[in-house]
């Protein structure tokens, strides 16, 4: 389908699919471009779909089908488990989609994606936010060669996004940010849980280990009494902290003595060691903390998706990386050894998907 423009201003025309938390944050984004004409939003609830529909001035329709030779592209941001069964059809129809992660309920969906947007040659990028988080692009750049990697992303039980466990919900972040880094085959995997809410898991940790010897320990938790979002690398070049939730990158890397071998601890002379002690954040393994730019993340996530629809390229999170990144979370899921919180013994693997999602709501909620 030739890409559907507003004649008089040259602008795409798109929709966003889903009016719950995500989706209505898309609205607002995309309504504000000077480059987008938000045409429509879909939700098969009237009251939803009514209400961001007139705070932006466009159509509200309450099926996806509706769209076809509305609009040239859409975001979707419907529950994980209707991504497939709304993504398919618009892909087919000659649409660009930008879906949000996870980009589908199961791998078979997943690939199923992907094998349409290359059939029609469509672009489909993937709600991996992360990737565009300004602090997270200055940690990677000043790292070099990841060996190990450390995350935690931590939060309180908000009452959404229950059709998925956190692995699906919070952990794939991460494990998207991984994958960025080129580690290799997966070889080796490693999941401990918590189960809380009487849903899916709630509480993960996991080891991952590449064939490149990367090592990635994350953490993902939605009954943390406090929301925290944080990783560290350490390279052969420094060990770098990345705070997302305070927009802050720490750098603790080698002084030109540490770096050419002729610096040794156990040599220091008995009189120095408290003035090195005292210096050695500074004169030793210098700190620095790096400026990170102000960026909205979702902005910039859009700007990349309009620019692979312009100019023909691939996003930066494609299909293809949210399926391997999808991959990877049902493998710890596949592993996850979980107990019931409170319970006196453990209880089996949570399935990825413990309950049926209702087919009609278009909506992604966290």
């Amino acid at each position: 389908m030739t890409q559907i423009r507003n004649q008089t201003t040259n602008r795409t025309k798109v929709a966003v699919i889903g009016c719950g938390h995500l989706g209505t944050i898309h609205a607002r984004l995309l309504a504000a471009r000077e480059d987008v004409e938000l045409v429509a939003v879909v939700d098969p609830s009237a009251a939803s779909r009514d209400r961001v529909a007139q705070a932006h001035g466009c159509k509200a329709l309450a099926e996806p089908c509706e769209l076809v030779g509305l609009v040239a592209a859409a975001i979707v941001a419907a529950p994980t488990g209707l991504h497939a069964a709304v993504s398919l059809p618009l892909l087919e129809a000659g649409l660009d989609l930008l879906v949000e992660k996870p980009i589908a309920a199961s791998v078979e969906d997943a690939r199923a994606i992907v094998a349409m947007a290359r059939r029609h040659a469509r672009v489909v990028a993937v709600g991996h936010v992360e990737r565009f988080n300004p602090a997270w692009q200055l940690a990677v750049a000043r790292a070099g060669r990841v060996v190990s990697l450390e995350s935690a992303r931590l939060a309180p039980f908000s009452f959404r996004s229950m059709d998925v466990g956190v692995v699906h919900d919070l952990m794939i972040h991460d494990i998207d940010l991984v994958l960025s880094l080129n580690p290799g085959r997966l070889d080796h995997v490693d999941a401990h849980g918590l189960v809380a809410t009487g849903g899916h898991e709630d509480a993960v940790r996991a080891r991952l280990i590449f064939s490149s010897g990367l090592v990635a320990d994350l953490s993902a938790s939605r009954i943390h009494p406090t929301m925290e979002r944080r990783i560290t690398l350490w390279s052969s070049d420094a060990i770098i902290a990345v705070d997302f939730n305070a927009k802050s990158v720490e750098v603790v890397a080698p002084s030109d003595a540490v770096r050419s071998g002729s610096f040794v601890a156990a040599d220091a002379p008995m009189g120095q060691r408290a003035g090195l002690k005292e210096t050695f954040f500074e004169s030793i393994l210098p700190r620095q903390a790096l400026l990170v730019p102000e960026a909205n993340a979702i902005v910039c996530e859009h700007d990349d998706f309009l620019a692979a629809i312009r100019l023909g390229r691939a996003p930066m999170v494609s299909a293809a990386a949210g399926a391997a990144a999808l991959e990877i979370a049902n493998r710890v899921i596949d592993t996850l050894v979980c107990t019931r919180l409170g319970a006196e013994a453990g209880c089996s693997t949570v399935p990825i998907a413990a309950r049926e999602v209702p087919a009609f709501a278009y909506r992604k909620t966290a």
